[in-house]
C-alpha cells in the first residue's frame, strides 16, 4: 500500500535554475551539459563546497560577479503552481516528502519566498546530508525520515539515473514530465485525489 509521494524539487517542483542559468552562458564557456558544470555541481549539491565557492569559480569562468550569480539562476527559477495544487491535495491521504539535491542555504530561501514548507511532511536536500541522487544512502535517508517502507512510496524525479537509484531501493519510481503524466502515473497505482 502507497503511504508517501516523495518529489524532486528541480526540474518537478521548480525549473532548473542551475542549468536555465548554464545554457545562458554557453557563450562565455559554461554548457549545462558539461563535465565542468556537472561536477561543479554536485559538489555544491553534495555539500563539499560552499555556495560561495560555488558563485566565485562560476564567477571567473562568466566574467560575472560572484555575488550576481544566484540572483540570475534564482530568476530562472518557475514554481510548477499546478503541482503544488495536486500535491495539496495528496496530503490529505499521503506523507509527501522532498528528495533533491540542493545548497540547503538556497533551498531554505526558496522555501521561505514561496512558502513550500506546508506542503512537506519531510525534506531531503542533499547538502545537509552530504550525499547526492543516485546514491543508495539519500533514498533511504528519506524513507527513515518519512517512516515508511521503500514499497510503500512513489518516488518522481526529471532525471533517469535518479529514478534508477530510487528503483534500485525498492521505491516506485516514475520520471517526471508534465503534471498530466504524473498523474496519470499516480492512477496506475490506483492514487486518486
Amino acid at each position: 500500500m502507497i503511504r508517501a509521494i516523495i518529489f524532486d524539487f528541480a526540474g518537478v517542483i521548480g525549473t532548473e535554475g542551475y542549468s536555465l542559468w548554464a545554457k545562458e552562458k554557453k557563450s562565455q564557456g559554461i554548457e549545462a551539459t558539461s563535465t565542468y558544470f556537472h561536477d561543479i555541481s554536485n559538489r555544491l549539491d553534495r555539500g563539499d563546497i560552499t555556495r560561495e565557492e560555488f558563485t566565485q569559480d562560476l564567477s571567473k569562468k562568466v566574467g560575472t560577479d560572484s555575488k550576481k550569480i544566484w540572483g540570475e539562476m534564482f530568476k530562472k527559477i518557475k514554481i510548477n503552481h499546478e503541482l503544488l495544487k495536486i500535491i495539496t491535495k495528496l496530503r490529505r491521504n499521503y506523507k509527501i516528502g522532498l528528495l533533491t539535491n540542493y545548497n540547503y542555504l538556497w533551498m531554505n530561501e526558496l522555501f521561505s519566498i514561496y512558502k513550500l514548507e506546508k506542503y512537506f511532511d519531510s525534506k531531503v536536500i542533499s547538502s545537509l546530508h552530504r550525499v547526492i541522487k543516485p546514491e543508495k544512502k539519500i533514498y533511504q535517508i528519506s524513507l527513515e525520515l518519512l517512516k515508511i517502507k521503500p514499497d510503500e512510496a512513489i518516488f518522481f524525479d526529471d532525471r533517469q539515473r535518479n529514478i534508477d537509484g530510487g528503483e534500485s531501493v525498492g521505491i516506485k519510481s516514475f520520471l517526471f514530465t508534465t503534471n498530466q503524466k504524473l498523474i496519470e502515473d499516480l492512477r496506475s497505482y490506483d492514487i486518486i485525489f
